[in-house]
Protein backbone atom coordinates (compact mmCIF):
# COMPACT_ATOMS: atom_id res chain seq x y z
CA UNK A 1 0.00 0.00 0.00
CA UNK A 2 1.39 3.02 -1.19
CA UNK A 3 0.72 6.30 1.07
CA UNK A 4 1.28 9.98 -0.23
CA UNK A 5 1.77 12.01 3.41
CA UNK A 6 1.05 15.71 2.67
CA UNK A 7 1.88 18.52 4.78
CA UNK A 8 3.01 21.88 4.86
CA UNK A 9 6.36 21.60 6.46
CA UNK A 10 9.43 20.54 4.91
CA UNK A 11 8.19 16.52 5.83
CA UNK A 12 11.58 15.15 4.60
CA UNK A 13 14.10 17.19 6.37
CA UNK A 14 12.20 16.82 9.19
CA UNK A 15 12.44 13.11 8.43
CA UNK A 16 16.37 13.77 8.20
CA UNK A 17 16.05 15.43 11.97
CA UNK A 18 14.02 12.69 13.37
CA UNK A 19 16.55 9.63 12.01
CA UNK A 20 19.25 11.66 13.85
CA UNK A 21 17.56 12.06 16.69
CA UNK A 22 16.89 15.85 16.90
CA UNK A 23 12.98 15.82 16.67
CA UNK A 24 9.77 13.42 17.79
CA UNK A 25 8.43 11.43 15.48
CA UNK A 26 5.11 12.33 16.60
CA UNK A 27 5.29 15.86 14.83
CA UNK A 28 4.84 13.88 11.47
CA UNK A 29 1.88 12.28 12.08
CA UNK A 30 3.01 8.73 11.85
CA UNK A 31 5.16 9.01 8.30
CA UNK A 32 8.33 7.88 10.28
CA UNK A 33 6.29 4.49 11.54
CA UNK A 34 4.15 3.37 9.36
CA UNK A 35 6.07 1.07 7.30
CA UNK A 36 5.92 -0.65 10.26
CA UNK A 37 2.35 -1.43 9.01
CA UNK A 38 3.40 -2.25 6.00
CA UNK A 39 2.98 0.89 3.96
CA UNK A 40 5.13 2.68 2.00
CA UNK A 41 5.34 6.29 2.67
CA UNK A 42 6.58 9.02 1.14
CA UNK A 43 6.52 12.67 0.63
CA UNK A 44 7.25 15.93 -1.02
CA UNK A 45 8.56 19.41 0.03
CA UNK A 46 7.28 22.61 -0.76
CA UNK A 47 9.95 25.03 -2.09
CA UNK A 48 8.88 28.34 -0.81
CA UNK A 49 7.32 29.57 2.07
CA UNK A 50 3.06 28.27 2.14
CA UNK A 51 2.43 30.84 4.45
CA UNK A 52 2.61 33.89 2.03
CA UNK A 53 0.51 33.02 -0.92
CA UNK A 54 -2.16 30.47 0.01
CA UNK A 55 -3.23 30.32 -3.86
CA UNK A 56 0.20 29.57 -5.27
CA UNK A 57 0.68 26.63 -2.39
CA UNK A 58 -3.29 25.26 -3.64
CA UNK A 59 -1.67 25.32 -7.31
CA UNK A 60 1.57 23.89 -6.79
CA UNK A 61 0.14 20.67 -4.47
CA UNK A 62 -2.37 20.20 -7.26
CA UNK A 63 0.32 20.58 -9.99
CA UNK A 64 2.26 18.11 -7.73
CA UNK A 65 -0.18 15.50 -6.93
CA UNK A 66 -1.31 15.15 -10.25
CA UNK A 67 2.13 14.57 -11.43
CA UNK A 68 2.14 11.77 -9.14
CA UNK A 69 -1.06 10.34 -10.41
CA UNK A 70 -0.38 6.27 -10.26
CA UNK A 71 2.32 6.22 -7.68
CA UNK A 72 -0.11 6.15 -4.65
CA UNK A 73 -3.03 4.26 -2.74
CA UNK A 74 -4.18 7.08 -0.72
CA UNK A 75 -3.28 10.88 0.05
CA UNK A 76 -2.72 11.15 4.38
CA UNK A 77 -2.48 14.84 5.05
CA UNK A 78 -1.36 16.61 8.31
CA UNK A 79 -3.51 20.16 7.81
CA UNK A 80 -5.72 20.75 4.84
CA UNK A 81 -4.02 24.12 4.29
CA UNK A 82 -2.49 24.03 0.69
CA UNK A 83 -4.96 20.44 -0.56
CA UNK A 84 -8.38 22.58 -1.27
CA UNK A 85 -7.87 22.02 -5.07
CA UNK A 86 -7.32 18.45 -4.73
CA UNK A 87 -9.90 18.10 -2.07
CA UNK A 88 -12.15 19.44 -4.61
CA UNK A 89 -11.24 17.62 -7.80
CA UNK A 90 -11.92 14.67 -4.98
CA UNK A 91 -15.77 15.64 -4.41
CA UNK A 92 -16.62 15.83 -8.31
CA UNK A 93 -15.09 12.35 -8.77
CA UNK A 94 -12.06 13.68 -10.80
CA UNK A 95 -9.48 12.26 -8.36
CA UNK A 96 -10.16 8.90 -7.35
CA UNK A 97 -7.44 7.92 -4.96
CA UNK A 98 -9.31 8.45 -1.18
CA UNK A 99 -7.70 11.60 0.78
CA UNK A 100 -7.71 11.24 4.92
CA UNK A 101 -6.80 14.38 6.48
CA UNK A 102 -6.24 15.53 10.04
CA UNK A 103 -9.10 17.92 11.07
CA UNK A 104 -7.30 20.60 14.10
CA UNK A 105 -10.47 22.31 15.08
CA UNK A 106 -14.32 21.63 15.28
CA UNK A 107 -16.39 21.66 11.52
CA UNK A 108 -18.22 24.85 11.73
CA UNK A 109 -21.13 26.01 9.73
CA UNK A 110 -21.65 29.75 8.31
CA UNK A 111 -24.64 31.65 8.33
CA UNK A 112 -24.32 32.58 4.70
CA UNK A 113 -25.64 30.01 2.17
CA UNK A 114 -23.00 30.21 -0.54
CA UNK A 115 -20.41 29.69 2.00
CA UNK A 116 -22.54 26.51 3.49
CA UNK A 117 -22.80 24.50 0.11
CA UNK A 118 -19.07 25.55 -0.57
CA UNK A 119 -17.92 24.25 2.36
CA UNK A 120 -20.42 21.01 2.00
CA UNK A 121 -18.62 19.95 -1.39
CA UNK A 122 -15.41 20.33 0.69
CA UNK A 123 -15.75 17.95 3.27
CA UNK A 124 -17.30 15.27 0.56
CA UNK A 125 -14.23 15.51 -0.71
CA UNK A 126 -12.42 13.79 2.31
CA UNK A 127 -12.86 9.74 2.64
CA UNK A 128 -11.82 10.48 6.42
CA UNK A 129 -11.23 13.35 9.00
CA UNK A 130 -9.06 12.26 12.00
CA UNK A 131 -9.73 14.17 15.41
CA UNK A 132 -7.68 14.57 18.43
CA UNK A 133 -10.53 14.57 20.83
CA UNK A 134 -14.24 13.47 21.33
CA UNK A 135 -15.33 17.33 22.05
CA UNK A 136 -13.85 18.27 18.68
CA UNK A 137 -15.76 15.03 16.86
CA UNK A 138 -18.63 15.75 18.34
CA UNK A 139 -19.20 19.42 17.44
CA UNK A 140 -18.39 18.53 13.52
CA UNK A 141 -20.91 15.58 13.32
CA UNK A 142 -23.53 18.42 14.66
CA UNK A 143 -23.05 20.13 11.50
CA UNK A 144 -24.24 17.59 9.30
CA UNK A 145 -21.30 18.35 7.33
CA UNK A 146 -19.42 15.00 8.48
CA UNK A 147 -21.17 11.61 8.61
CA UNK A 148 -20.09 9.54 11.57
CA UNK A 149 -18.64 7.29 9.02
CA UNK A 150 -16.44 9.19 7.60
CA UNK A 151 -14.98 10.32 11.38
CA UNK A 152 -12.32 8.88 13.26
CA UNK A 153 -10.88 9.50 17.03
CA UNK A 154 -6.90 9.24 16.96
CA UNK A 155 -5.31 9.06 19.97
CA UNK A 156 -2.48 11.11 19.20
CA UNK A 157 0.78 10.67 21.22
CA UNK A 158 4.25 11.47 21.48
CA UNK A 159 7.32 9.51 20.33
CA UNK A 160 8.70 7.85 23.42
CA UNK A 161 12.05 6.41 22.00
CA UNK A 162 12.97 10.19 21.48
CA UNK A 163 11.99 11.52 24.82
CA UNK A 164 13.31 8.10 26.89
CA UNK A 165 16.93 8.99 25.81
CA UNK A 166 16.72 12.49 27.23
CA UNK A 167 14.90 10.90 30.51
CA UNK A 168 18.25 8.90 30.94
CA UNK A 169 20.10 12.32 31.32
CA UNK A 170 17.87 14.39 33.68
CA UNK A 171 19.29 17.12 35.92
CA UNK A 172 16.16 18.42 37.61
CA UNK A 173 16.33 22.61 37.53
CA UNK A 174 13.58 23.39 39.81
CA UNK A 175 11.46 25.38 37.88
CA UNK A 176 8.52 25.37 35.94
CA UNK A 177 8.81 25.68 32.08
CA UNK A 178 6.49 26.75 29.04
CA UNK A 179 7.19 26.07 25.62
CA UNK A 180 4.21 26.64 23.52
CA UNK A 181 3.63 29.18 20.73
CA UNK A 182 0.32 29.76 19.68
CA UNK A 183 -2.49 31.42 21.78
CA UNK A 184 -0.43 31.36 24.44
CA UNK A 185 -1.55 33.34 27.66
CA UNK A 186 1.55 35.17 28.78
CA UNK A 187 0.19 37.52 30.28
CA UNK A 188 -1.43 35.54 32.94
CA UNK A 189 1.10 33.32 32.97
CA UNK A 190 3.56 36.28 33.80
CA UNK A 191 1.07 37.59 36.50
CA UNK A 192 1.07 34.64 38.36
CA UNK A 193 4.11 33.64 38.90
CA UNK A 194 4.87 37.52 39.75
CA UNK A 195 2.95 36.67 42.85
CA UNK A 196 5.33 33.51 43.71
CA UNK A 197 9.04 32.60 44.53
CA UNK A 198 9.24 30.01 41.90
CA UNK A 199 11.43 29.91 39.10
CA UNK A 200 9.31 30.22 35.51
CA UNK A 201 11.35 29.80 32.08
CA UNK A 202 9.01 30.57 29.52
CA UNK A 203 10.24 30.06 26.17
CA UNK A 204 8.27 30.93 22.79
CA UNK A 205 8.84 33.36 19.60
CA UNK A 206 8.37 36.86 18.97
CA UNK A 207 5.50 36.28 16.28
CA UNK A 208 3.34 33.48 15.49
CA UNK A 209 0.68 34.16 12.77
CA UNK A 210 -0.92 37.23 13.38
CA UNK A 211 0.03 37.51 17.09
CA UNK A 212 3.32 39.70 18.00
CA UNK A 213 3.69 38.24 21.79
CA UNK A 214 6.31 41.43 22.60
CA UNK A 215 3.78 44.02 21.27
CA UNK A 216 1.08 42.02 23.34
CA UNK A 217 3.10 42.52 26.96
CA UNK A 218 4.17 45.68 26.44
CA UNK A 219 0.39 47.16 25.70
CA UNK A 220 -1.40 44.14 28.45
CA UNK A 221 0.95 43.93 30.66
CA UNK A 222 0.75 46.57 33.22
CA UNK A 223 3.80 45.57 35.92
CA UNK A 224 7.24 45.12 35.83
CA UNK A 225 8.54 40.90 35.37
CA UNK A 226 9.86 39.73 38.71
CA UNK A 227 13.64 38.39 38.52
CA UNK A 228 12.53 34.34 38.99
CA UNK A 229 10.40 34.88 35.80
CA UNK A 230 12.90 34.24 32.38
CA UNK A 231 11.32 35.23 29.49
CA UNK A 232 13.42 33.90 25.78
CA UNK A 233 11.92 34.52 22.34
CA UNK A 234 13.81 31.81 20.56
CA UNK A 235 14.02 29.70 17.65
CA UNK A 236 15.19 26.55 19.16
CA UNK A 237 14.47 23.10 17.69
CA UNK A 238 12.56 20.16 19.01
CA UNK A 239 15.52 18.67 20.60
CA UNK A 240 17.12 21.31 22.39
CA UNK A 241 13.47 22.71 23.81
CA UNK A 242 12.74 19.00 25.43
CA UNK A 243 16.24 19.25 27.03
CA UNK A 244 14.90 22.15 29.04
CA UNK A 245 11.44 20.52 29.94
CA UNK A 246 12.93 17.40 30.50
CA UNK A 247 14.92 19.12 33.51
CA UNK A 248 11.84 21.22 34.92
CA UNK A 249 9.71 20.39 37.74
CA UNK A 250 6.65 20.57 35.98
CA UNK A 251 5.08 21.74 32.77
CA UNK A 252 3.23 25.00 32.55
CA UNK A 253 0.48 25.22 29.73
CA UNK A 254 -1.45 29.18 29.99
CA UNK A 255 -3.34 29.50 26.90
CA UNK A 256 -6.52 31.46 25.30
CA UNK A 257 -9.86 29.35 25.04
CA UNK A 258 -10.03 28.96 21.09
CA UNK A 259 -12.19 26.26 19.66
CA UNK A 260 -9.76 23.68 19.20
CA UNK A 261 -6.64 21.46 21.54
CA UNK A 262 -4.38 24.37 22.18
CA UNK A 263 -1.20 23.20 23.90
CA UNK A 264 -1.88 19.56 23.03
CA UNK A 265 2.07 19.06 21.79
CA UNK A 266 3.36 20.54 24.81
CA UNK A 267 0.99 18.28 27.13
CA UNK A 268 1.55 14.75 25.35
CA UNK A 269 5.38 16.03 25.81
CA UNK A 270 5.09 16.25 29.20
CA UNK A 271 3.39 12.95 29.40
CA UNK A 272 6.20 11.24 27.31
CA UNK A 273 8.69 12.67 30.27
CA UNK A 274 6.95 11.88 32.67
CA UNK A 275 6.07 15.56 33.93
CA UNK A 276 3.11 17.09 36.25
CA UNK A 277 1.43 19.84 34.39
CA UNK A 278 -0.85 22.59 35.68
CA UNK A 279 -3.13 23.92 32.20
CA UNK A 280 -5.90 26.14 31.58
CA UNK A 281 -9.01 24.18 31.75
CA UNK A 282 -9.60 23.45 27.99
CA UNK A 283 -12.54 21.32 27.06
CA UNK A 284 -11.11 20.07 24.19
CA UNK A 285 -8.39 18.15 25.07
CA UNK A 286 -8.63 14.22 24.93
CA UNK A 287 -7.68 13.90 28.31
CA UNK A 288 -8.79 15.17 31.44
CA UNK A 289 -5.91 16.40 33.36
CA UNK A 290 -7.50 16.64 36.79
CA UNK A 291 -9.38 13.15 36.39
CA UNK A 292 -6.42 11.73 35.78
CA UNK A 293 -4.48 12.67 37.90
CA UNK A 294 -1.40 14.00 36.64
CA UNK A 295 -1.76 17.66 37.23
CA UNK A 296 -3.91 20.71 37.98
CA UNK A 297 -6.53 22.91 35.70
CA UNK A 298 -7.39 26.15 36.08
CA UNK A 299 -9.50 28.89 34.45
CA UNK A 300 -8.68 30.50 31.60
CA UNK A 301 -7.61 34.18 32.65
CA UNK A 302 -7.44 33.92 36.56
CA UNK A 303 -3.70 34.55 37.90
CA UNK A 304 -4.87 33.84 41.29
CA UNK A 305 -6.03 30.27 40.32
CA UNK A 306 -2.60 29.83 38.84
CA UNK A 307 -1.30 30.93 42.04
CA UNK A 308 -3.10 28.57 44.41
CA UNK A 309 -2.55 25.59 41.62
CA UNK A 310 1.46 26.47 41.92
CA UNK A 311 1.41 26.50 45.50
CA UNK A 312 -0.83 23.52 45.42
CA UNK A 313 2.45 21.48 43.74
CA UNK A 314 4.99 23.00 46.17
CA UNK A 315 2.93 22.46 49.47
CA UNK A 316 1.90 18.53 48.56
CA UNK A 317 5.28 16.77 46.60
CA UNK A 318 4.41 13.16 46.27
CA UNK A 319 1.30 14.13 45.05
CA UNK A 320 3.35 15.95 42.64
CA UNK A 321 5.29 12.96 42.01
CA UNK A 322 2.60 10.80 41.52
CA UNK A 323 1.65 13.04 38.68
CA UNK A 324 4.22 12.54 37.15
CA UNK A 325 4.07 8.65 37.19
CA UNK A 326 0.92 8.73 36.05
CA UNK A 327 1.38 10.92 33.12
CA UNK A 328 4.17 8.85 31.81
CA UNK A 329 2.04 5.64 33.06
CA UNK A 330 -0.94 7.32 30.52
CA UNK A 331 1.81 8.25 27.77
CA UNK A 332 3.01 4.29 27.62
CA UNK A 333 -0.52 2.99 27.27
CA UNK A 334 -2.89 5.23 25.10
CA UNK A 335 -1.18 8.25 23.97
CA UNK A 336 2.29 7.15 22.26
CA UNK A 337 3.51 7.37 19.13
CA UNK A 338 2.92 3.37 18.27
CA UNK A 339 -0.55 3.50 19.00
CA UNK A 340 -1.36 6.34 17.43
CA UNK A 341 0.44 5.26 14.60
CA UNK A 342 -1.56 1.74 14.74
CA UNK A 343 -5.06 3.51 14.39
CA UNK A 344 -3.96 6.02 11.73
CA UNK A 345 -2.70 2.50 9.36
CA UNK A 346 -5.98 0.44 10.28
CA UNK A 347 -7.97 3.61 9.01
CA UNK A 348 -5.85 4.09 5.81
CA UNK A 349 -6.58 0.64 5.09
CA UNK A 350 -9.92 0.77 5.84
CA UNK A 351 -10.67 3.83 3.32
CA UNK A 352 -8.06 1.98 0.58
CA UNK A 353 -10.42 -0.88 0.46
CA UNK A 354 -13.73 0.45 0.53
CA UNK A 355 -12.31 2.94 -2.61
CA UNK A 356 -11.44 -0.58 -4.49
CA UNK A 357 -15.24 -1.65 -3.34
CA UNK A 358 -16.98 1.50 -5.00
CA UNK A 359 -14.49 1.08 -8.26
Amino acid sequence: MRVLFYHNISVNAWHQAWREGRCPGHVMYGFTHLEKHGMECFSFDIPFDPYKNRFRLMCYVLLKVLSLHGRFDVIYAGTHRGLELVIFLRALGLIREPIVVWHHTAVVSSPKKWREALSKLFYKGMDRLFFFSEPLLERSLRTGKVAREKAALIHWGADLHFYDKLREKRKPGGYYISTGRENRDFVTLIRAFNRTRQVCEIYTTVKIGENDYREILRKQLDEPIADNVHLFFVETGYLELAEKVNDAKAVVICSFDRPYTVGLTTLVEAMALGLPVITTDNKNYPVDVAREGIGLSVPFEDPRAWVDAIDYLETHPEETEAMGRKSRSLAEHLYNLERFTGEVAAELRKVCEKGRTNR
